[in-house]
């Protein structure tokens, strides 16, 4: 671990070099506060050691603000006739103090403090993500190739620090998405800010979390510019966006601002709609089921009813279905019959109306390859994955299909 030590008396601040060097640790020291600020940006230490009365500003100020970092642990350092100055700053933050003159044994016992709790720490924080990947299991099931990607990609986003956006259509579970990229994260012990508002709301000022901002294309540009500078600097809390359309053509169609678009282009998670992720349809719906009266079941008929539905609600329309359907029925087991009335109704025929064909649209500058791809990923979509009706539409040959979804990694 690296230490930082802010020390004005050269005696003292020889002894805790020669401690801390002597338990382990890449050790700097300075004598002002005014350096201990420029050391602590480029050295970026996990322990910093605070004298009280070093020039250069407040030091209780300068704990209150250091002690705000994730990650790193902050003592102060006071003489030894004034022990109280140690206690109140405690009160600003600090882990603990240390007095002068140094003591070899009194770092020692504070270092193997620090390294009991942060093992303690780290044993938590295990516990929280296994409870975590469970969460994720039920909320986010399915066990399609579409959806597996989809899940990784989310597992990849978690990994990073970077903003993410979440894109799919309605109804397609991204807030869970979010959620999960939040939970997974080094970042989900902190808050989980949804921003149902038009409003931006307030950031805690302390600790890091996420902040979800959904329905991006629809919020106002000038929210967009400070959302931008979240995006490129995602020091407290990480943004994770979520979009109902194809971004590139929201950016085309100045729904999203130029330099937002850029700064998320490639930090996607797509989430497939429910008519491409074939089997996962059997597996939510009897799921869902479950949840909500465990003696029912559908029958073969029935599961086949839901296989074949367009579901343009997606996994919402899916949920819903299935709750309308489990009181209809009349014994433990729902037939076709009820599907097929809750299908066939008004409200699912409003729904099932076939939407007209993607347009792909295409900004200027974009490469060759990128135009090439997202014609391809749109009409592979369009075709339910249906690679030969793709290649019909492309007026390619099957092979030449092939070997570009292959080479865009666009399996279905």
């Amino acid at each position: 671990m690296r230490t930082l030590l802010i020390d004005p008396a050269e005696q003292s601040r020889d002894a805790l070099r020669r401690h801390f060097s002597a338990a382990g640790e890449q050790v700097r020291s300075v004598e002002s506060l005014d350096e201990g600020h420029r050391q602590a940006a480029a050295f970026a230490p996990d322990i910093l050691v605070v004298a009280l009365d070093a020039s250069g500003g407040d030091p209780l100020a300068f704990i209150d603000s250091a002690a705000r970092e994730p990650e790193r642990d902050v003592f102060a350092l006071v003489e030894g006739s004034r022990l109280d100055s140690g206690v109140e700053a405690m009160d600003r933050g600090a882990v603990d103090f240390l007095w002068r003159p140094v003591s070899e044994s009194r770092v020692a016992l504070l270092l193997s403090r620090l390294a009991q709790q942060r093992d303690r720490e780290r044993r938590m924080e295990g516990l929280r993500v296994r409870l975590v990947r469970s969460e994720i299991a039920a909320t986010l099931s399915g066990a399609s190739p579409r959806w597996q990607s989809a899940r990784a990609a989310i597992e990849r986003a978690a990994a990073s620090d970077d903003p993410v956006l979440v894109t799919g259509e309605a109804g397609t579970e991204q807030e869970e998405a979010a959620r999960a990229v939040h939970g997974l994260s080094s970042r989900g012990k902190g808050p989980f800010i949804l921003v149902s508002s038009i409003e931006l709301p307030e950031v805690p000022a302390t600790g890091q979390g996420t902040l979800f901002v959904p329905a991006l294309e629809r919020r106002r540009l000038e929210t967009q510019e400070a959302l931008l500078s979240l995006a490129e600097d995602p020091k407290r809390f990480r943004p994770v966006f979520a979009i109902n359309e194809e971004p590139e053509e929201a950016s085309a169609a100045g729904r999203i601002i130029p330099p937002l678009f850029e700064a998320l282009r490639d930090r996607i998670v797509h989430l497939p709609p429910l008519r491409e992720r074939g089997d996962d349809v059997d597996l939510l719906a009897r799921g869902f089921l479950a949840d909500i009266d465990p003696t029912l079941s559908f029958d073969a008929e029935a599961l086949d009813a839901l296989r074949v539905h367009d579901w343009p609600g997606n996994v919402r329309e899916l949920r819903d279905v299935v709750r309308r359907s489990a009181p209809l029925s009349d014994g433990p087991v729902i037939g076709p019959t009820v599907v097929l009335s809750l299908l066939a109704g008004p409200r699912a025929r409003r729904r099932s109306r076939r939407k007209k064909p993607p347009v792909v649209q295409i900004a200027v500058g974009a490469s060759l390859a990128d135009v090439e791809r997202r014609l391809i990923q749109k009409t592979l979509e369009f075709a339910r994955g249906n690679k030969p009706k793709t290649a019909e539409l492309l007026k390619l040959s099957l092979k030449t299909i092939y070997n570009k979804i292959k080479e865009y990694g666009l399996e279905h």
